[in-house]
């Protein structure tokens, strides 16, 4: 039987038809509502919902400290770099502007004084005197930013005054603990002024700070053959807590107290200061006045011929020596991806504890003043790593990652840092200086420990949810390991170990060892990691192919497998800050009001249909077809 489709379509407007125009009626007003109120749910959640990006697309920076700070914005991308706007911007993490060379150490916080580190197992002795120039203007608004450089060794403000919304002039004040050259302390202030208005600025410096236990012992002006400026030298008595005194001397010149710069102008100031101190000294050495003048005369002359010294060097030659000397203290490092998740650390926090404990530990391998025979005997001391690290990695402990306040909290990280390595079997990796610290620490962070003649990585597989990578490791006679870790797209972790010399006689396997050991070179050798039963380290590196090829009947393990992939949950949260995968927050938040909205709606049609709601609606006739 043939069914004509014009039938069809009116018998179905015949039963429906009314129901449709009724729907059609009621709802279209209803319908603009939901609209208007979905728009605007929408408009709040994006304003009071954060979104994770760099600090140039999610921050309203002032535009003149925008500027400022571009050209240090890849080094931050790099956690290399830690900015601090003064008050604080959402996102950024307080950072103490402290410096330091394993002898002298100050940030510059207006509160900070020079603190001198007598002994590495002791805490910072705070001098009393503080060198820092304090820039302000009475006349602009000004408004400021602090930006630590833990590559170089190097902490700086940025302070910009606003003559307009359109115009600023700006200060930049540089300020360093000389690696090189330990008793030297460095301030430039450069001030640049593109405006059509002269900027009147003040530079103050609390130089003395009253102390019950600080007395002054001499005062006198001195000048050298290289400048015509006047320099001023203090000699200082200080008492510290151990019924002990400190004898120092303090050498530095005079600053420009009111600047007056000029429209399309720029003015530079240099403040060296020279602190020379001496060991802690008993009380009654004071009776013995002989030996006591001995004592001043000797600093004195110190630190003038250290002034002396300093002044023969061009700034940019002075700034290079201690850049140089910090990045080669960086050639080893530890990098780790980024994470999202609450509460993660990141590389910007393990960089500045690193950074902190390096400015408080000192480096004989690069001082001016060490003879070849010493310096030498230091550098063989970075490879002899036997011991060290003995224990689980230090990234679970809360304690070692904090963030100093002030000084003192930076003497006593530290300090803990150095008795936690020591205990480790790390003592004589560290006594190098710095560079033996550093070394320490990466392997205290890989959970890497060296036996009698292997290296060991213990790390769980199940806590391998980030890419991490472990730069120059020293190991065997004169090398370096590279030890990188990856999360690839199956969710599994792999290895992939390196050396940085083409002659190196190196050989690694996996957990357990069964297969037999690959020689390693300068290009990545990739390997699985494994789970055994009894837990065992992840990776063994050895010079020896014999003692490797041996090294698995001495294991004793049962089982040996691939470690399985991580959940996916677990790495959303780390790459994502949340579990719902790649997606922002706000579109599954989105997604739901958008069901519940629906749901809501055809309930309302359902409870209409049902004669919940009364409604006069017109008669409709149908039209009778004769």
């Amino acid at each position: 039987m043939n069914i004509s489709l014009k039938n069809i379509f009116k018998d179905i407007d015949r039963r429906y038809g009314i129901t449709y125009r009724r729907l059609k009626r009621r709802s279209r007003r209803s319908l603009i509502f939901c609209i208007i109120g979905t728009i605007i749910v929408f408009y709040l959640l994006s304003k009071l919902i954060p979104h994770q990006g760099t600090y140039n697309k999610n921050i309203h920076y002032d535009e003149c400290l925008r500027n400022r700070l571009e050209k240090f914005s890849h080094d931050q991308e790099e956690m290399n770099s830690i900015f601090n706007h003064e008050p604080l911007q959402y996102g950024e993490i307080a950072s103490l502007p402290f410096t330091g060379n394993g002898y002298l150490g100050l940030s510059l916080s207006s509160q900070s004084q020079i603190q001198f580190l007598t002994d590495i197992r002791s805490p910072f002795i705070s001098s009393g005197y503080s060198p820092i120039v304090q820039i302000s203007s009475d006349t602009w608004e000004a408004s400021s930013a602090t930006i630590v450089q833990m590559k170089q060794g190097l902490v700086r403000r940025i302070q910009c005054f606003k003559f307009s919304k359109e115009r600023s002039a700006y200060v930049t004040h540089l300020l360093y603990a000389h690696r090189q050259r330990t008793s030297l302390i460095v301030q430039e202030i450069e001030i640049i002024n593109p405006t059509e208005n002269t900027l009147d600025i003040d530079l103050q410096q609390k130089s003395q700070i009253s102390k019950t236990d600080f007395k002054q012992l001499d005062q006198q002006d001195v000048q050298f053959d290289s400048t015509k400026d006047i320099y001023l030298m203090t000699t200082n008595q200080i008492s510290t807590r151990q019924n002990n005194l400190i004898i120092f001397v303090i050498i530095t010149n005079k600053i420009i107290i009111n600047s007056h710069v000029k429209p399309g102008s720029q003015e530079k100031q240099t403040i060296l200061t020279v602190v020379k101190f001496s060991s802690l000294l008993a009380k009654n050495s004071l009776s013995n006045e002989t030996y006591f003048q001995q004592v001043q005369n000797k600093l004195q002359q110190q630190a003038k011929d250290d002034m002396s010294d300093a002044l023969s060097a061009s700034s940019l030659r002075l700034l290079k020596e201690h850049t140089d000397t910090w990045s080669s203290i960086w050639q080893s490092g530890f990098r780790i991806s980024r994470s999202l998740a609450p509460s993660a650390m990141n590389g910007d926090i393990i960089n500045r504890t690193i950074y902190y404990v390096i400015c408080s530990t000192p480096s004989p391998i690069y001082e001016l003043n060490i003879n070849e025979t010493k310096r030498n005997e230091l550098n063989q001391s970075l490879f002899q790593i036997d011991q060290c690290y003995e224990s689980h990695s230090t990234l679970i402990g809360e304690k070692l990652w904090i963030a100093p306040g002030d000084d003192l909290a930076v003497s006593q990280l530290a300090h803990l840092w150095r008795s936690t390595l020591s205990r480790k079997g790390c003592f004589t990796l560290m006594r190098s200086g710095a560079n033996g610290v550093l070394q320490s620490m990466l392997l205290s962070i890989g959970g890497i420990r060296f036996r009698n003649h292997h290296l060991e990585m213990y790390l769980d597989p199940k806590d391998l949810h980030r890419d991490m990578f472990f730069r120059s490791i020293n190991f065997g006679k004169q090398y370096h390991v590279n030890i990188s870790i990856t999360v690839g797209h199956d969710n599994r972790a792999v290895i992939d170990v390196s050396v940085d010399n083409e002659n190196a006689q190196a050989y690694a396997c996996d957990a357990g060892c069964l297969d037999p050991p690959t020689k390693l070179s300068p290009h990545p050798v990739r390997f699985p990691v494994k789970m055994t039963s009894p837990p065992t380290a992840i990776l063994y590196i050895t010079e020896d192919f014999e003692y490797m090829s041996q090294l698995k009947d001495t294991l004793h393990v049962k089982e040996v497998e691939i470690a399985p992939p991580h959940a996916h949950d677990v790495l959303a949260l780390h790459r994502h800050g949340h579990k719902l995968g790649g997606l922002p927050i706000i579109f599954w938040i989105a997604l739901a009001f958008l069901i519940i909205i629906f749901h809501l709606f055809l309930l309302k049609i359902v409870l209409n249909e049902m004669g919940f709601f009364k409604h006069t609606l017109p008669t409709y006739t149908r039209a009778r077809v004769l």
